[in-house]
């Protein structure tokens, strides 16, 4: 196993235990979560247009921002994060323009306030799991504790909103998906695709059946589990808060 599959299979781990978690207590204390109910359209394809359009216009206007025709960040630490916060808001915006105009509940992206505070409180409980496993597994030589000093910073802080409203985007598209294709294929096409996208980066070492095939197989089942864990709890509550606190570690042990 070479030194570079380490960092992958940590970040593996980390969130495989995440949804283990979540999936365990689901079986054994269903309880403990909320039941949140989504009601499908009649129409099957009806969404189809309305979700390319909302994709589309998610990609139109970031790359707007990347011209740098958006709200512009100040000098100021404290306005340029506000201005990055306020310009992430118009990114993701088609997602809650077509909810609008569909007459769609929040609950079709997973967000509801239901038990909100048990959503919370169970997303920073798992995180600090993933993230002492993640820990672990780099290797690192700094104090655990450091990420949560990095994560307090502002200039790691003032992403939080940006990573929520990504999962807000995927759990938007993978309702609609899963409305006109069905379940199983909303979660295989799409994980498929994401180790798919990855293949040219791996495949520049060469190894093709030591490193390139397990990437692949491990991501797209990463993947697979954790959009089934994302369908089984109808939340991006506390998925968001892991992604956030996760890309933190990343950040802090793996480099």
């Amino acid at each position: 196993m070479t030194a570079s599959l380490f960092p992958f299979l940590a970040i593996v781990l980390a969130y495989g235990s995440a949804c283990g978690i979540w999936l365990a207590l689901n079986k054994y204390y269903p309880a403990f979560w909320p039941s949140v109910s989504i009601t499908q359209p009649e129409a099957r394809y009806k969404d189809i247009l309305p979700t390319i359009l909302a994709v589309v216009g998610i990609l139109a206007i970031g790359q707007i921002y990347q011209q740098g025709w958006l709200i512009p960040e100040p000098k100021n630490e404290y306005l340029a994060s506000g201005s990055w916060i306020l310009n992430n808001v118009l990114i993701f915006s088609p997602v809650f323009i077509v909810l609008y105009f569909r007459k769609q509940s929040v609950n079709t992206v997973f967000l509801s306030v239901k038990k909100v505070a048990v959503k919370i409180l169970f997303g920073l409980g798992v995180s600090v799991v993933a993230m002492y496993l993640f820990y672990l597994m780099s290797g690192s030589e700094k104090a655990f504790y450091q990420v949560f000093a990095d994560s307090a910073q502002l200039s790691r802080l003032r992403n939080f909103p940006a990573v929520f409203l990504e999962g807000v985007a995927v759990a938007f598209l993978f309702v609609r998906l899963s409305w006109t294709i069905g379940l199983k294929w909303a979660i295989i096409i799409p994980s498929v695709l994401f180790g798919l996208s990855h293949l040219a980066t791996w495949s520049e070492s060469g190894d093709w059946f030591t490193l390139v095939l397990p990437y692949f197989l491990v991501t797209t089942s990463t993947t697979m589990l954790v959009l089934y864990t994302t369908h089984k709890s109808k939340d991006i509550i506390w998925l968001g808060i892991i992604h956030f606190l996760m890309n933190q570690a990343i950040v802090t042990f793996g480099s």
